[in-house]
């Protein structure tokens, strides 16, 4: 079967490897579309610490089964398949802090959502793998994972209807962010980014969109917000003055979360006496759990999320490198591999 291996930065190669074989409890899943995340832009332009050349990148899959070994799966059946599951077992599963498993990585896809075939391992089957509807289409099934994370994101927030949201960063799940959003409730929703056509798509989820490059972040905040911040502020971009100026856009009580990954050796410099005397609350989040991937298979199934406008443009592995090079310039908005 053919595979796209990461083999260093800028450096990827269309390979053949046998197609895995399962065991019992695991299913075989022929792959129709991945989607391209920003995880796998930045480790094919500059290396990541925790994936090794040689590696295949790719986890927002869907697919079909084509051999089962598992109870109550069937060859044939349509599916959109989680990349990690938590173990159920560890300190932190107990206490419900799915996301912090010690043992997330333990299971995962074999070689890994930029293949043409995938064994899924039993955890996966049992907790990560679920049915997709016929009128819920393959590439939409891709974008499950990643709005899993901002399902996620927002019950770490404790966000309410009527709730204040402030999105900073208007890349895929800043957007995505704007719609779950919108569909929790939130109001009003204000998007801050630097594309056109990405605020464009915002504008149609969100009440307020301020584009950084004409306007002030946070004169623009004040001005929407009576001078008191925001309930809730999501930084959704990777850099550290951004998340840095972020904090002073939250209103009293309110909180802030530092949603994107940011370059090693970032450090911040915040007023502790903002965070102190006015009660801010900050955190981070990371992921998701099976219960947010579970929520976000549901919304697409009922149709309650519309998620339209989204995928910009579909590839195969052939064309996997100038994929890789539009998300990392910034072209388009989500890129999804497809294979069937």
């Amino acid at each position: 079967m053919k595979v796209l291996k990461y083999l260093g930065p800028k450096q990827i190669a269309i390979t053949e490897l046998p197609q895995p074989l399962i065991a019992d409890g695991e299913v075989l899943v022929q792959t129709h579309a991945c989607g391209i995340c920003a995880t796998d832009v930045k480790t094919y332009m500059r290396g990541h610490p925790l994936i090794k050349p040689g590696s295949v990148l790719g986890h927002e899959m869907s697919g079909v089964i084509v051999e089962s070994r598992a109870a109550k799966w069937r060859v044939g059946e349509r599916v959109v398949v989680a990349p990690y599951v938590p173990c159920g077992e560890c300190r932190y599963c107990r206490r419900k802090q799915f996301t912090l498993c010690v043992n997330l990585w333990d299971d995962s896809v074999e070689p890994g959502g930029f293949s043409e075939y995938l064994r899924v391992p039993s955890r996966l089957v049992q907790k990560g793998m679920f049915c997709l509807p016929e009128h819920v289409d393959f590439l939409t099934a891709t974008l499950v994972e990643p709005l899993a994370c901002c399902y996620h994101s927002f019950e770490a927030m404790r966000l309410q209807a009527g709730d204040s949201l402030l999105i900073v960063g208007d890349g895929p799940m800043g957007l995505e962010q704007a719609m779950i959003g919108k569909q929790l409730g939130a109001s009003p929703i204000v998007v801050a980014g630097m594309m056109p056509d990405r605020l464009a798509l915002a504008a149609q989820y969100a009440d307020h969109v301020i584009n950084v490059k004409e306007q002030s972040l946070k004169d623009e905040v004040m001005k929407l917000s009576n001078n008191e911040g925001m309930d809730h502020v999501i930084v959704s971009v990777g850099s550290p003055e951004v998340a840095e100026g972020s904090v002073a856009l939250v209103r009293r009580g309110g909180v802030i979360n530092f949603f994107a990954g940011l370059p090693g050796g970032s450090r911040l410099t915040i007023d502790p006496n903002h965070i102190h005397y006015n009660e801010v609350t900050v955190i981070g989040t990371f992921g998701f759990a099976h219960t947010h991937f579970k929520r976000a298979v549901g919304s697409l199934s009922d149709g309650s999320l519309d998620v339209t406008g989204l995928i910009t443009r579909t590839v195969t592995m052939d064309e996997a490198e100038s994929a890789f090079n539009d998300g990392a310039e910034y072209r388009g908005i989500k890129s999804v591999m497809v294979f069937a």
